[in-house]
């Protein structure tokens, strides 16, 4: 009898210790190091006047941001200053996509579309122009990439030619990769207009709709973990799509997560009056529960529309910004 309330004890106390184990590491994953407004910068003139639609760092100090009228910028020195390359177009442009410091591709259009590629760091741009505007790319390894737009591309060459994959859809959005099997493709669908998510585990050749799975917007995969911003909700999952968690967000434009528990987030506010409005950024350190949200003058954005990290104690984000402002966060 001893010997068995010995057990017990024993269990007992170890189930304790293994719950109150499991919450601190949570708790320390969450806090370890949190990101905030507390040293963010806006720093004027660096860009001209203009709406910049995206930016991607490829390394610690090289990255581009690009515009709705075609314009290329790319900056060597982690954004203090920006030259203007050559894109050949005045279409507007959407994402971008490089693989490394020399090749990249930029999307874009508006009743027609067009991919941009550089072999050479931006020096130059060679196009392929397309009848419908194209608004997301990702490669999955050195020649097979997607183009996602009104209709949907694949080349196997390195982007020197497009083949049209035709689902069936009325449109495509946003398109991502686990790996080079394994990613995800929001598309719409003809009539009932409606937004589905899928899916595909053998390089894009098939794609198959997930169950019970109406969504929208931008993906980002992060490890095995899926943040799919649509509206006012980031849908989360963490089993590749079988299963969803919804997480409410106060902002209207695309949302980044460093990890699982943290994120910011870009977008605008519109005054209930029907002033101009402005730029906002939201910050969360515990997977959205809540939110932070920043707000920046017209004067400097009307909107904040990307964002991106050269490393993780650094981010900056661009936007529509009447005095070409980059917004700096250090954290």
């Amino acid at each position: 009898m001893k010997t068995n309330k010995r057990l017990l004890t024993y269990l007992f106390i170890s189930l304790i210790i293994g719950i109150e184990g499991c919450d601190k590491n949570d708790e320390d994953l969450k806090t370890e190091k949190k990101i905030s407004f507390d040293k963010t910068e806006v720093l004027y003139n660096i860009l001209p006047p203009g709406t910049y639609t995206a930016i991607r760092f490829i390394s610690q100090n090289i990255a581009y941001t690009i515009t709705n009228n075609g314009g290329i910028f790319k900056t060597e020195n982690g954004g203090e200053t920006w030259i203007q390359q050559d894109s050949g177009t005045e279409l507007y442009l959407y994402d971008m996509f490089f693989s490394d410091d020399l090749n990249g591709y930029i999307v874009g259009g508006q009743s027609d579309g067009i991919i941009l590629r550089t072999t050479n760091g931006g020096k130059t741009w060679l196009s392929s122009h397309f009848q419908e505007s194209l608004s997301s790319i990702y490669f999955i390894n050195k020649t097979t990439g997607f183009a996602a737009g009104k209709k949907l591309f694949r080349t196997k060459d390195d982007g020197k030619t497009w083949d049209e994959i035709d689902l069936g859809y009325f449109a495509y959005s946003s398109i991502n990769f686990f790996d080079e099997n394994n990613g995800l493709l929001t598309a719409v669908t003809p009539k009932p207009f409606q937004s589905v998510l899928l899916k595909t585990t053998d390089k894009g050749n098939h794609w198959f709709i997930l169950d019970n799975i109406v969504k929208s917007g931008e993906i980002q995969v992060l490890n095995n973990l899926v943040f799919l911003h649509s509206y006012s909700n980031i849908f989360k999952t963490s089993d590749r799509g079988n299963t969803w968690e919804t997480i409410i967000y106060p902002a209207s434009g695309p949302v980044h997560f460093l990890n699982e528990w943290q994120a910011i987030g870009v977008g605008q506010h519109w005054y209930e009056l029907g002033y101009f409005p402005n730029g906002m950024l939201c910050i969360t350190n515990d997977g959205g529960k809540h939110w932070e949200e920043k707000l920046f003058s017209a004067e400097e954005f009307l909107s904040i529309n990307d964002i991106d990290f050269p490393n993780d104690s650094t981010a900056l984000a661009i936007g529509n910004s009447p005095q070409g402002c980059i917004i700096k966060l250090h954290f």
